[in-house]
């Protein structure tokens, strides 16, 4: 399955992909002007109602008004002020690579579904090329030694722009193998501590959704704390307001997750007869602004 130039949708502009590391440059160039620091871990949260004091894994520590846990699906700070609650595997291992080249006609997202398995490719910037693949499968460690090998064998069947991507690949470390989680608490907030993006809702990557849903959340409680009369309270509208979008996309990515593995006489029947639909009908909630 390949989508279209332009998107599924009129509405929407078409897929784009950008690696993490651009990505993160681009957030710390707007943020210039805001103090920072990298590679501080946090140990220790307490509050007292007006301020919130962090520990940090190098000794020091700090009191603020406002502590924001943006830290992904093993959020660390979700275990320490928020809820215990710890991801549920969806059923599928994955590994995830990007290659310094582009694979003869990779020019918008590609998948390839097969047997309980698939493989997406995605075009980001400087002629890069990210490459995801997954199994259904009860979950496994797959070590570093040998691991491309191993990975070249699991998908050698696949054809179209797969068997380039896959010479491409020279080491083991540039493929990063493991579960594909969810995670779901009954709290994004307690106190002055508050949960964002895959912190408090992560899902399966197979709507792409995961870092549009973090920046959302971020501009909305962006917006919420600027106009709200206590911290309290823009903590409570944020959540209230941004839970059902994001249950909308945990929802569908898990239908997802299970559809792109389903017997192929099943699921391509389907897709030949109603995929276009399907993605328009999972998509079209999230046009409006959130």
């Amino acid at each position: 399955m390949r989508d279209r130039p332009g998107g599924a949708l009129g509405e929407v502009g078409p897929c784009l992909g950008i690696t993490r590391v651009r990505l993160q440059e681009i957030l710390l160039a707007a943020a210039a002007a805001v103090p920072h620091r990298l590679g501080a871990a946090v140990t220790s949260l307490t509050q007292d109602g007006e301020r919130v004091s962090v520990g940090f894994g190098d000794g020091t520590s700090g009191d603020y008004d406002l502590v924001v846990g943006a830290d992904g699906i093993h959020a660390t700070v979700r275990g320490l002020a928020v809820s215990p609650v710890t991801p549920d595997y969806a059923g599928t291992m994955a590994w995830r690579s990007v290659i310094p080249a582009r694979p003869p006609g990779v020019t918008h997202l590609a998948m390839l579904m097969g047997e309980g398995c698939f493989f997406g490719l995605v075009p980001v910037g400087d002629g890069q090329t990210y490459g995801f693949a997954g199994v259904d499968a009860e979950r496994f460690d797959d070590p570093l030694p040998g691991r491309l090998e191993r990975f070249r064998r699991r998908f050698a069947g696949f054809g179209g722009p797969v068997p380039a991507y896959l010479d491409a690949l020279e080491r083991d470390e540039q493929l990063h193998a493991g579960p594909i989680e969810w995670v779901e608490p009954d709290r994004w907030h307690e106190g002055r501590v508050v949960l964002v993006g895959d912190a408090a809702h992560a899902a399966p990557p197979h709507m792409g959704e995961g870092g549009a849903m973090a920046m959302e959340d971020a501009v909305v409680l962006a917006e919420l704390l600027r106009s709200a009369d206590t911290v309290e309270s823009a903590l409570e509208g944020y959540a209230a307001r941004r839970r059902p979008r994001t249950q909308w996309v945990q929802d569908q990515s898990r239908i997802a997750a299970r559809a792109w593995v389903l017997p192929p006489a099943v699921r391509n029947g389907a897709l030949r007869e109603r995929g276009d639909q399907m993605l328009r009908d999972r998509y079209r909630p999230l046009i409006p602004p959130p």
